[in-house]
């Protein structure tokens, strides 16, 4: 490549990346036959920016070969959100080992780095473009996640491959002397009361004393969204990586992991890849409980990555703990950011709640679900932790 070729590169990237910010939905909108399902293929693969609007009038007179064309040719410079998942990720500090997903390299072992002062094992998520919520013909589907709509990641990201653990708090407590919501409230978490029949808000349980036995292993509970704040910020100023909690669009895709079926394991067992509500339970649940037909033996919550993983190599996405995620409640999708950013209080957030994803140990089959939605005030629960995200 000459110099001048390289000089000019950043201007042809920028366009590139305009373009197929307005091809990539251009190329969902026809049938899906054999050149459809590579586009979408190629589609979730490298994503897009955002909408470059000064290329609408000529590209609405191309024809679906020329925006192939250019889809690819775009897809593949330097620079380009495709090319950028082929080259080691620059921007990731040195103290901190990126696993890609299963399909990309090898899966790290474990959920917390070799040197443990370095942080949580880590999983990078490519750019990609997903339909986000659940259509209409989803069983027990909610009005809160519709409406289906497409959702591009811009950039890449990294997740952590597990839920946050008890020992991984417990070092940001030691190092910061950081006492927890449930700890200075003076009434405590939300747990299970003493016949478990329900839950209630009780003085001296707190991430340490949850009520019920947990090792360093065991995802924390009982955290507020302002516990896990805390521990992001500690995180990302020991490191000097940019972590935070993910945004609920991102949550979903992680846990989606380029599936579209209601759970990333689609009909095989839930007690293979999820610790939720199954026959553990029967002696102690409602009659009219419907749990899952196998057991995880697990009644509380489990160690983490005691279950398969789904495709991106990421541990209990479903089940096991809700997990806080940045944004602010919203009733439904209406008018959500299409760009996976976090939606806070535009369009009426309401952000004395926060979002919360996956479901948790003492959830019905039913709930299980990568569309399904929650959503807590800035409280502790014994059924709540965390995962945490990273710039890339």
């Amino acid at each position: 490549m000459t110099q001048h070729a390289k000089n000019a590169m950043p201007k042809v990237v920028e366009d590139c990346h305009e373009l197929l910010a307005w091809i990539i939905p251009k190329l969902d909108q026809y049938p899906r036959n054999r050149v459809g399902r590579v586009s979408d293929s190629v589609t979730r693969r490298i994503g897009a920016a955002h909408v470059g609007l000064r290329y609408l009038a000529t590209l609405n007179k191309l024809t679906r070969p020329t925006w192939l064309f250019i889809f690819v040719l775009c897809s593949w410079l330097p620079g380009s959100p495709a090319y950028a998942d082929s080259v080691p990720p620059q921007a990731a500090p040195t103290n901190t080992t990126v696993a890609k997903p299963k399909s990309a390299v090898s899966q790290y072992e474990g959920c917390q780095l070799a040197d443990s002062q370095a942080g949580p094992a880590m999983v990078a998520i490519r750019p990609a473009y997903f339909q986000m919520g659940s259509p209409n013909n989803e069983a027990v589907r909610t009005d809160d996640e519709g409406p289906q709509h497409p959702v591009t990641i811009p950039r890449p990201f990294a997740l952590s491959r597990c839920e946050i653990t008890v020992g991984q708090f417990k070092q940001f407590i030691n190092e910061s002397g950081y006492q927890t919501t449930a700890e200075t409230n003076g009434t405590g978490c939300y747990v299970l009361n003493a016949d478990k029949s329900g839950w209630l808000q009780q003085a001296g349980s707190h991430w340490k004393n949850p009520g019920f036995a947990q090792t360093d292993a065991h995802p924390v509970v009982c955290v507020s969204w302002q516990d896990a704040q805390r521990y992001v910020q500690w995180l990302a100023q020991r490191s000097g990586a940019s972590y935070r909690l993910p945004t609920e669009a991102e949550w979903e895709y992680a846990a989606r992991a380029d599936t579209e079926t209601a759970r990333y394991f689609g009909t095989a067992s839930q007690c293979e890849y999820a610790n939720g509500l199954g026959q553990e339970v029967k002696s102690i649940a409602a009659k009219d409980t419907i749990l899952a037909a196998c057991s995880d033996n697990y009644v509380f919550t489990s160690p983490v990555s005691s279950f398969k993983p789904n495709a991106f190599g990421l541990y209990d996405m479903l089940g096991n703990v809700w997990e806080w995620t940045q944004d602010c409640w919203h009733d439904n999708y209406g008018s959500a950011p299409a760009d996976s950013s976090a939606w806070l209080d535009a369009n009426g957030g309401q952000c004395d709640r926060r979002v919360v994803r996956g479901g948790s140990w003492d959830d019905v089959p039913l709930l299980l679900r990568s569309a399904f939605r929650g959503r807590s005030v800035n409280i502790a629960n014994d059924d709540t932790g965390f995962r945490v995200a990273m710039a890339l």
